[in-house]
């Protein structure tokens, strides 16, 4: 500590920091505790003390090194022991005492100097006299010539600390000198004792004892329970020792600081856990702080076998495209598509039930044995009679279902009623938990005899039909050519009256079989076995109207007949990069062979992929069959709420949902080994339940024991959206889509706003290796911005993964207000739609060969008026694209 004054007198400003790493790494163990001083003769004006003899000891005033004169005893003479006693002094809760002196001995004649002793004497009260006590200690120092005058003592004081008088246990005591020699001197006297500070250790508390204190008893924190007592010793220096037992923070607690602090709203931790409170898991929540458990949102169950951390769950959604057709007359095959919503549950089960309704308008009665549970989504109903109405009901289990709740749901259920057929069946798909029927009236049986003006009326009609037909015959092919001239294909009437153009493009050969088997020569006989459930000959697909145009290919809306009878509308990608050599078809094959085995609800399925020649190419080009999606890419959609024309204003829940999708989704691919490689708002489609789903694999790849993907060939890609190795290096990691992932919660929290606006895709590189990022949106939460910009982290090691960053929004979502998922889907639906009208009657009026898509990417809704006319710059700005050829950039016009 003298060092640290020296430095603190002499440079005070700069020195307190320094001084005080000097004292933790030099200090000794005493300044680990704290000193409690119980008498120090400077302090005083007179000591007083007793001397036997009377005059054996004196008391004189000097400077000895302090500011003013302090007492000072002195005992000279010389033969006899002279003894001096202190009054009594209580201890307090000191156990082992300590000494402070200074003292200066004169030399003696005979050479031989004398001993200082030093005596303690204990007592419970205060005893008069000396007792011959044996001494404690025996001092000795240097001595100082006869000839030193009184005032030059100071220079010859010896100063001890820290002498240790030995343990006490009365309540008081006296402290005594005695001398023999010719002449001692003794001031400075300092008595304390050390003691242990409060700590917390184990959870436990520890008031501050006296050293030497053993087996001392510790108290729980608060929100802390005892596991074992918690036992601890305070040792001589005045340091603790270690801890027997301890204590443990009680369920809905979590240790922080050396306490137990409760769990905020939202978050739990159960009585078996120990660590730190976990974010309730999907549709639960809790009603206090410091809860041990999360109780299930209403609507939401939970199966007694279900783990803690394991959302709570509802019964799924009713089946969907529930339909019906003849096998013969007795045999009925029913089929569906799964529900869009599982419940929070993998497994799904049905339930079909067969109702018969043998006369008009008299009762349902059930078939017979015909009810069955499945997990597939068809079933054959036999044994059925040709004269009568059937209804038939599809049920979605799960387990949520078999719990025996109070008001417990009752199942969804998909119905098709099928009319008596003595013609081709009447199929009616109807919505959910509900019911259509349309009345078809039967072939009269009894039929009146024809008369004669109706015999010659068919006649007359039979011949003048044989004179329409070959006229119309005719005019069909003429109109056919005029169709195909113009490249019109008119699509299947799911959608009656509507047709669909397509913009001139040279005309296509569809491949048939024979043409697909010769341009796949190349591609292993292994290979082909695994693509034939996603391969699918040209002549099953038909293209519709082009939907957008992106820097990758152009998107079409579709009819895809996957097998007789069975036509689905799809979006259709042609896929124009990359496909330079058989090699690169092969490679192209091989991930379409992986990307058939995706199954996630947050990643577009892919549904097939066909080949088709093209004059201006060599080799065929791929066309990827995806499922459609109305509501189109979210950047798009998130302009036109920003503009007004969906007249809705998205909340920050649904923000942060379209975000844990986007990192669920992603998690998934790179799991896979997937990189995406161009993630952005646009290649995120959104669903009709409001489930982001990502899209547009162009530019993915698989990564195999390298753990990354390096660009070798000259293609387009997405500059503002690349993290700053793959601008600089062409290389792709899993955490380069994580930058990307952040560029894309930017995009979404400013709704759809154009990143880095007014840089040039040339001045980007530079702009980050100098430390600049893109700045917070407004009103964008600091939380969710410290979030995105952990994407942006120079080193890719030290970005977030997807998982991580999913937690990371969904506990940003939980301190937010509770919004309730169906009315938020059932408002913004509504809005939607009234946008999706106002944007079909604006193409009405439009020339129908206008490119709806510009440069966007996937585009599965026509841009929105509003926000076409309104903002332009925000497609204007999008063409973040350079070509890009290891490392290099070259702008591309």
């Amino acid at each position: 500590m003298a060092v640290c004054n020296t430095i603190l007198w002499a440079v005070w400003p700069t020195s307190v920091l320094l001084c005080v790493w000097i004292w933790e790494a030099n200090c000794d163990v005493k300044y680990q505790s704290e000193e409690v001083e119980i008498f120090h003769s400077d302090k005083q004006n007179w000591l007083g003390w007793t001397s036997e003899p009377s005059r054996g000891w004196g008391e004189i005033r000097l400077k000895v090194g302090t500011v003013s004169q302090v007492p000072v005893l002195q005992a000279c003479g010389g033969g006899a022991i002279r003894t001096i006693l202190s009054p009594w002094m209580e201890r307090n809760d000191a156990r082992y005492l300590l000494m402070d002196v200074a003292f200066a001995q004169e030399e003696e004649q005979s050479g031989q100097l004398s001993l200082l002793r030093v005596h303690l004497l204990e007592a419970d009260i205060s005893t008069p006299g000396y007792q011959n006590s044996q001494p404690v200690l025996d001092l000795q120092t240097k001595p100082f010539p006869a000839t030193v005058l009184p005032n030059q003592i100071s220079n010859h004081l010896n100063r001890s600390q820290a002498l240790n008088l030995g343990s006490i246990s009365h309540r008081g005591f006296r402290l005594g000198f005695s001398y023999s020699g010719a002449c001692v001197f003794v001031t400075s006297i300092r008595l304390y004792y050390r003691r242990c500070l409060d700590t917390v250790a184990n959870l436990a508390l520890f008031g501050r004892t006296g050293a030497g204190s053993v087996a001392l008893v510790g108290s729980c924190t608060e929100g802390a329970v005892v596991v074992s007592p918690p036992v601890r010793d305070c040792n001589v220096d005045g340091v603790w020792g270690p801890v027997q037992g301890g204590c443990t923070c009680k369920p809905g607690y979590q240790a922080m600081n050396d306490t137990c602090q409760a769990c905020r709203m939202g978050y739990y931790k159960p009585a078996d856990e120990r660590g730190e409170c976990r974010l309730c898991p999907p549709n639960s929540r809790t009603h206090r702080e410091g809860s041990e458990k999360c109780d299930c949102a209403q609507g939401f169950s939970r199966l007694p076998s279900d783990p803690h951390d394991l959302g709570c769950t509802k019964p799924p959604s009713a089946p969907v495209n529930a339909t019906a057709r003849h096998h013969n007359d007795s045999v009925l095959i029913v089929t569906w598509d799964p529900p869009h919503d599982r419940g929070g549950r993998q497994e799904v089960t049905y339930r079909v039930k067969c109702k018969e309704q043998a006369e008009a308008g008299g009762q349902w009665k059930s078939c017979g044995e015909h009810v069955v549970f499945l997990t597939n989504t068809s079933v054959s109903i036999t044994g059925l009679n040709p004269q009568s109405d059937y209804m038939l009901s599809v049920e979605a289990w799960n387990d949520i279902l078999t719990l025996p709740l109070p008001g417990a749901p009752t199942p969804s259920t998909a119905t098709v009623t099928i009319h008596r057929w003595k013609v081709p069946p009447v199929v009616i798909t109807v919505t959910p938990d509900s019911q259509i029927s349309e009345n078809i009236t039967p072939a009269t049986q009894h039929q009146r005899p024809f008369s004669m003006w109706v015999i010659i009326s068919v006649l007359f009609g039979s011949l003048l039909l044989m004179a329409i037909i070959p006229i119309a015959v005719c005019t069909m092919r003429r109109k056919y050519t005029k169709l195909r001239s113009e490249q019109e294909v008119e699509l299947l009437p799911m959608n009656t009256g509507i047709s669909y153009r397509r913009e001139q493009e040279p005309e296509v050969t569809p491949l048939q079989a024979d043409s697909m088997v010769q341009l796949l020569e190349g591609i292993s006989s292994r290979l082909l076995d695994n693509l034939k459930e996603v391969l699918v000959e040209r002549t099953q697909l038909t293209l519709g109207k082009e939907l957008g145009k992106g820097e990758f290919g152009s998107v079409y809306e579709g009819i895809f007949t996957p097998q007789e009878g069975t036509d689905i509308k799809v979006a259709v990608k042609t896929m124009r990069v990359g496909i330079h050599s058989q090699q690169d078809l092969h490679e192209f094959l091989s991930e379409a062979d992986i990307m058939k085995n995706f199954h996630h609800d947050n990643v577009v399925r892919l549904l097939g992929v066909t080949l088709q020649r093209e004059q201006d190419s060599p080799l065929p080009v791929p066309l990827v069959i995806l499922p459609y999606m109305k509501h189109g890419d979210l950047r798009r959609f998130l302009i036109a709420t920003r503009y007004g024309d969906i007249p809705m204003f998205v909340p920050h829940q649904s923000l942060l949902r379209f975000m844990i999708d986007i990192t669920a989704g992603m998690d998934y691919l790179s799991s896979q080994g997937f990189l995406h490689r161009d993630l952005a708002a646009r290649n995120c489609m959104l669903g009709d339940d409001l489930r982001v789903c990502v899209a547009d694999f162009g530019l993915s790849k698989k990564i195999y024991s390298n753990n990354y993907y390096r660009q070798r060939v000259a293609i387009r890609v997405p500059i503002k959206w690349m993290s700053m190795e793959s601008l600089s290096e062409s290389i792709y990691t899993t955490k380069s889509d994580v930058w990307s992932f952040g560029v894309t919660m930017w995009e979404i929290v400013s709704r759809g706003k154009t990143p880095y606006p007014g840089v040039h895709n040339h001045e980007l590189l530079d702009l980050l290796l100098s430390g600049h990022r893109l700045k917070a949106p407004n009103d964008c939460d600091q939380k969710l911005y410290e979030v995105m910009r952990s994407c942006w982290d120079e080193e890719p090691t030290r970005r977030p993964g997807f998982r991580e960053l999913g937690e990371a929004l969904k506990g940003l979502l939980s301190e937010l207000p509770v919004l309730e998922a169906s009315q938020e889907a059932n408002y913004i639906n509504q809005g939607l739609e009234v946008a999706a009208a106002t944007a079909a009657a604006a193409a009405a009026c439009q020339d129908p060969q206008t490119d709806f898509g510009g440069r966007e990417g996937n585009v599965y809704l026509p841009t929105p008026v509003g926000a076409a006319a309104a903002r332009e710059e925000d497609m204007e700005e999008e063409d973040g694209y350079l070509m890009c050829v290891a490392g290099s950039s070259v702008k591309v016009d």
